[in-house]
């Protein structure tokens, strides 16, 4: 998030800082989709019934951490995080009308964004859920992704990934929070930012005392030497 804020407030966007932001973004979403889907997973089959579900596969300890249908379930919040977090703020910066740019605009750019983001992470929902699904026939098997796509549409067509009460509940569940970040980054955040930084400025600058000549020693708080900063620049 921090990478995010810094790609916001940067005069030039660059290949390498966008890359960044998507590596560090992806990497969050995809350990806490791990950490999260297993306790859900848990939940949805109950404890009995899900350890017999993982004896029955028989998979090796790796992929016991990430359990069946994971794919599906990180790549929902990849869309969302890369929604949030690269596309609105890049997109808003680079091709919204100057003169239109405001408070307002940003926070409603944001939604809109979120809105279209969300068209596609319910497909991915959907996917997901209809893919446990698929995994717990007969005790257990391997998710086929071609398979479950496949039998949901001779099943249910289009409906099985996308209907407009699916997509009403998915955005009256994400867009407040979700789709208000940017906007809340640009303009909340800073309230408190030169609060935040002075103090870690303070707690992370060691002392520096003078040598016996007098002289001060070579690293000098607030000095161009930026080696010994420990804060994100954000501006």
């Amino acid at each position: 998030m921090c990478i995010s804020y810094t790609v916001w407030y940067s005069n030039e966007v660059t290949l390498h800082i966008v890359l960044m932001t998507h590596d560090c973004s992806n990497l969050c979403i995809s350990l806490f989709a791990q950490i999260s889907f297993k306790f859900q997973y848990v939940r949805y089959f109950g404890v009995s019934k899900f350890a017999s579900i993982e004896a029955k596969l028989g998979w090796n300890p790796v992929s016991r951490l990430f359990a069946p249908a994971y794919g599906a379930n990180a790549m929902r919040n990849v869309i969302m995080c890369n929604t949030s977090f690269i596309l609105t703020p890049i997109t808003y910066k680079l091709y919204y009308p100057q003169e239109k740019k405001s408070n307002s605009s940003l926070f409603w750019f944001g939604m809109g964004m979120n809105f279209a983001g969300n068209t596609l992470a319910i497909t991915q929902q959907a996917l997901w859920g209809r893919g446990l699904d698929y995994a717990a026939v007969n005790g257990g098997r391997n998710i086929s992704y071609i398979e479950v796509i496949k039998s949901s549409l001779q099943t249910d067509g289009r409906a099985a990934f996308f209907t407009l009460s699916k997509w009403s509940s998915r955005i009256l569940m994400n867009a407040p929070v979700q789709g208000s970040l940017p906007w809340f980054y640009n303009n909340v955040l800073p309230l408190g930012e030169s609060t935040v930084v002075n103090a870690t400025k303070w707690v992370m600058t060691p002392s520096t005392p003078t040598s016996s000549s007098g002289r001060p020693n070579d690293y000098q708080p607030g000095s161009s030497n930026s080696c010994s900063r420990a804060i994100c620049e954000t501006r």
